[in-house]
């Protein structure tokens, strides 16, 4: 992205953010899921923006939503192959639930503070090629992860931001060669206990 372009992109977000916290704060909870529901869509559209650069559209690209269902907190990420060939990720980002590590950056929107990680941690060794899912051209994976447990959320009603960064490899025999995704992230408001 560049550099201005990218600040546009950033300004956008904290704008975002503080008026999500102010609902959060100020109006109550009917306030704060509509201002929680813009925010996502916002987010959304502010991510597609940034991935399009002339109109084209970044060749694989990712994104994040969270939900609230049933009592879990759901992140869904969605990992988009808009080229010709096939591409590979991680197996542990195809294994819907709880995630087995750290995944995402959770952090508290009104100072940036960092949450920290509670959830599983999954010794492994080494990857191999068997750890790897394919994602064949112009394809998608698409994993919800429950992170209601995974991240020390603070008691009471919070805005917060997560973001994902993950990698790819074009070959399997060529794990050395990762490529990084584009940052994807999200806001999201939750009620701790």
């Amino acid at each position: 992205m560049a550099p201005r372009t990218a600040a546009v992109h950033n300004a956008a977000i904290l704008k975002v953010e503080q008026s999500m916290l102010k609902a959060l704060q100020k109006r109550g909870k009917m306030l704060a899921v509509v201002a929680g529901v813009a925010a996502l869509l916002a987010m959304g559209a502010m991510n597609a923006g940034a991935r399009a650069r002339d109109g084209v559209v970044a060749v694989i690209a990712s994104n994040i939503v969270v939900d609230t269902h049933d009592g879990q907190l759901l992140a869904k990420v969605t990992i988009d192959n808009h080229s010709e060939h096939t591409i590979y990720v991680p197996r542990v980002l195809a294994n819907e639930g709880e995630p087995e590590g750290n995944l995402f950056e959770v952090r508290d929107s009104s100072n940036g503070d960092p949450l920290d990680y509670v959830g599983m941690l999954v010794k492994r060794a080494l990857p191999t090629k068997h750890d790897y899912v394919a994602i064949k051209p112009h394809g998608q994976l698409s994993t919800r992860f429950d992170i209601s447990h995974a991240y020390r959320f603070m008691n009471g009603r919070h805005a917060y931001q997560i973001s994902f960064s993950g990698a790819f490899v074009n070959d399997v025999n060529r794990l050395d060669q990762r490529t990084p995704l584009d940052v994807a992230t999200a806001m999201f408001a939750h009620v701790g206990q």
